[in-house]
């Protein structure tokens, strides 16, 4: 194995972190004002284009064409100091593995990028973070933004373990020939390779997976 894929929202902070809660409210709020709608609606619209699309932003391009800059700005606007504590622990596990690490989200990069830094995991990982932009609005599970992230990288399905909250996302991961890690609570599909019930349980999955000679 070579590459890590990594997952950032309820994958690298647990889900119960009440950032992710803001954001979807964010949403909800941006969809309310920007097509003048109750917020009954709004919330409806909000998971219907979820589930559609994969991303809600999809759902608004496609069928209202609203700025996607203004939504990410708007959206992603959180106090991301105030709601994530730094992961030292993690930080030094996730080092300690020699392989390369991509942040593979569909979230935006500035937003990212601040996660990182406040969990203190920013030099783990590769340069660039992939993100939205970068998959050109094709967002996981859509095959489109694997396809991006394997050729910006240069690498293969084969050579990659993939590590994310959802597990339809890895379902995708698998039909490139990825290893995966489910990160989350509950049942795991048995075609996933690793579960980590956490952030703090997911090195150990890593290990698992990797080729014993790294132990060395």
């Amino acid at each position: 194995m070579k590459w890590l894929l990594i997952d950032l929202d309820c994958t690298l902070y647990p889900p119960e972190n009440t950032i992710f809660l803001s954001m979807g409210l964010r949403i909800t709020d941006y969809i309310q004002t920007i097509l003048n709608i109750s917020r009954t609606e709004a919330t409806t619209l909000r998971d219907r284009y979820w589930k559609e699309y994969g991303l809600t932003l999809i759902g608004l391009i496609r069928n209202h064409s609203i700025h996607s800059e203004d939504f990410l700005h708007y959206v992603h606007d959180v106090d991301i100091e105030k709601n994530i504590q730094p992961n030292p622990e993690l930080a030094k596990k996730l080092s300690e593995i020699p392989i390369k690490k991509v942040l593979f989200t569909n979230s935006c990069r500035y937003y990212a990028r601040k996660v990182l830094s406040v969990l203190g995991l920013a030099h783990c990982f590769e340069s660039p973070i992939i993100d939205i932009r970068q998959m050109q609005f094709f967002p996981k599970p859509h095959p489109k933004a694997y396809e991006i992230v394997m050729n910006h990288f240069q690498c293969t399905g084969n050579q990659c373990i993939m590590i994310d909250d959802s597990q339809k996302n890895l379902q995708t991961a698998r039909s490139f020939g990825m290893q995966t890690i489910w990160v989350g609570k509950g049942k795991c599909s048995e075609s996933i390779n690793g579960h980590a019930c956490g952030p703090d349980e997911i090195v150990d999955q890593i290990w698992r997976l990797i080729d014993k000679k790294y132990r060395s």
